[in-house]
């Protein structure tokens, strides 16, 4: 293990040592955000092992990235959060119900397109890397025959985040490699996080097991990236977390302050605002997360913006029963419990 001089690294052990227990082989990595100091915290490998450049599945965090490349598309005038789909593509105009939804329904989930699409079962020649084979083709002939229920009320969707970053790549004619690395990752000095890995990252991506510790290949989102593709570093998303607690290039940091905006409550002390999850009561301020999961990978991120406060969780172990998409169901988000206790702990020693 390492450690830092952070008195919250005990607390991050006892809490790995209760949620995950013996279970090998796992990495976990925590980063974590105070005052603007950034520290780290790992378990599973040699002494001297870097786990803040340790390269992980992001997963569903990718989503925070496609709305916030939104909002910085908003704000440069190339799009209008009221745009439908229609607008981008017009493939699909005789199906009214989805050429009518509009980019801002995709980002905050209130688009009624159903969690995935009908047609990547038809598709998946591999259930271990379930969306390894839809393309854009599958994409546009699913569109065509899809019944969305009635949109506005928040249901979440893996097809419309994937679908919001498939329509920035035709809005843009960049593909989202560029877009993350040109608007967000740039900027901000995040130079692990990409779709892509290079030989030199390939060798500090972690192998990926299932809770039970079988190995686990990497997913491929393909077509629909924007959902959950993204590869990254606990140092590279604190650098994301500290840009959405407003510390960061102008040009990033206030899209992700309108990210951020509550849209829904789903629950009594939960909101949902673009893309973002928001926690409100218990812990005082309003605390934004988000988390991911494949069959061999967990991720957290969650931040106070108000407290300058983060915290990131990243495992090599899954948070998915194999059950391939007959029904998905989670297992105990370990990642999660983790990083809403250590952020509650935190928040604790300065109230």
């Amino acid at each position: 293990m390492i450690t830092t001089d952070h008195p919250i690294t005990g607390r991050a052990d006892a809490l790995m040592r209760e949620h995950f227990g013996s279970k090998f082989p796992l990495t976990l990595t925590i980063g974590i955000l105070e005052n603007r100091n950034q520290y780290y915290w790992g378990h599973g490998q040699p002494q001297g092992f870097d786990y803040s450049s340790a390269i992980y599945e992001a997963a569903s965090i990718t989503k925070v990235f496609m709305t916030t490349l939104l909002y910085i598309l908003e704000q440069q005038g190339k799009l209008e959060l009221t745009d439908t789909i229609g607008k981008y593509i017009p493939e699909c105009a005789s199906n009214r119900k989805i050429s009518s939804i509009t980019l801002e329904q995709l980002g905050e989930h209130t688009s009624g397109l159903p969690r995935l699409p009908a047609g990547l079962k038809s598709v998946m020649t591999d259930k271990l890397n379930p969306y390894q084979h839809y393309t854009e083709e599958h994409l546009l002939k699913d569109l065509l025959k899809c019944r969305p229920a009635a949109p506005g009320n928040f249901e979440y969707s893996n097809l419309g985040a994937g679908l919001l970053g498939y329509i920035l790549t035709r809005c843009t004619g960049n593909n989202l490699e560029e877009l993350v690395r040109e608007m967000i990752c740039g900027p901000l000095f995040m130079e692990d996080t990409v779709f892509g890995l290079s030989p030199s990252q390939q060798q500090r991506q972690l192998p990926v097991y299932t809770a039970n510790g079988k190995e686990m290949p990497y997913w491929d989102f393909g077509v629909l990236a924007g959902a959950g593709g993204l590869r990254t570093t606990a140092r590279d998303l604190l650098q994301f977390a500290k840009a959405n607690a407003g510390m960061g290039a102008a040009s990033v940091t206030s899209a992700m302050k309108a990210t951020q905006l509550p849209r829904h409550r789903i629950r009594r002390y939960d909101e949902v605002g673009m893309g973002w999850m928001i926690r409100t009561g218990v812990y005082h301020d309003r605390m934004h997360w988000h988390n991911g999961g494949t069959y061999g990978s967990s991720s957290f991120i969650g931040f106070h913006r108000e407290k300058n406060m983060a915290v990131i969780v990243l495992s090599n172990n899954g948070s998915f029963a194999l059950k391939p998409f007959s029904r998905l169901r989670a297992q105990k988000r370990h990642v999660d419990e983790i990083g809403l206790e250590l952020l509650r702990s935190m928040t604790k020693t300065i109230d």
